[in-house]
């Protein structure tokens, strides 16, 4: 793996607000509790740190620092709520963006999407499937709302029932990009087709994985779209058969940003 360094640098208002020298200067405040000391652990000079803090404190919508006076130690300077949540969120950032340029090395991740990208490097989830596609129809009952997703190489669409507050707390209209999880259990296995209304797909059965206490079908759906599922301990298939899967509705996750 490459050895890589992201650095991270952020402007309001066109100019620099922070980067990885002032981040550097504020963790120091915020553990020696005193600027000089800080200068001295960042190794700048007590001028160049008052001018860094200056500039940072005109383009900042809140204040960054405290002055406590008096006291034990004849006061000091503590950073504000603000300040600190800014030092989380650099680090958060900086984690992103070390992760995102690992990508870089996968070609099997496609750089076209900022969801599918994002969830390569950032998600992690049980869920042994998880299939990107966009939304064609939503359609709206009492009790659920039926989100009608095209997934690529997949000849038929899958229809996920999530709550009409979920969608429109997930943002869902025509032609959004989501991510699917589906639990390798949720997939059900038939020879023959079942008697249901959606999401039935045909299936050639590509691989058996035997598990210490279980078994994993490998599917083929469509061309090229590889699938999950979990096999019954009676069950009675082979490698290379055709069968239909069956995907519930309501056992679908949708994701999305």
């Amino acid at each position: 793996m490459l050895d890589s360094e992201v650095l991270l640098t952020i402007k309001l208002q066109q100019q620099l607000f922070v980067d990885p020298k002032r981040i550097r200067l504020l963790r120091e405040i915020a553990k020696s509790g005193s600027i000089s000391q800080a200068a001295k652990n960042a190794k700048v000079s007590y001028k160049s740190a008052w001018d860094h803090l200056e500039a940072m404190n005109s383009l900042s919508p809140m204040p960054l620092l405290e002055r406590n006076t008096g006291g034990k130690n004849g006061g000091g300077t503590t950073l504000t709520t603000y300040a600190k949540r800014l030092l989380k969120l650099y680090d958060l950032l900086e984690q992103t963006q070390q992760k995102a340029f690992s990508i870089l090395q996968d070609e099997q991740i496609s750089l076209d999407s900022l969801l599918s990208a994002t969830a390569r490097f950032s998600l992690q989830s049980s869920a042994r499937n998880q299939f990107f596609g966009t939304v064609k129809s939503l359609t709206q009952t009492d009790n659920h709302c039926a989100v009608e997703i095209q997934i690529p190489h997949l000849d038929q669409s899958i229809t996920a029932f999530i709550t009409p507050q979920s969608a429109v707390r997930l943002q869902l209209v025509f032609d959004k990009e989501v991510m699917l999880m589906i639990k390798a259990p949720w997939v059900k296995l038939f020879i023959e087709k079942p008697q249901k209304t959606c999401n039935i797909f045909p299936a050639l059965l590509s691989h058996i994985n035997q598990q210490p206490n279980a078994q994993e079908a490998t599917l083929t759906l469509g061309k090229t779209l590889q699938c999950t599922a979990s096999l019954d301990d009676n069950a009675n298939f082979q490698q290379g058969d055709k069968l239909f899967c069956y995907i519930d509705p309501e056992q679908i996750v949708l994701v999305t940003i």
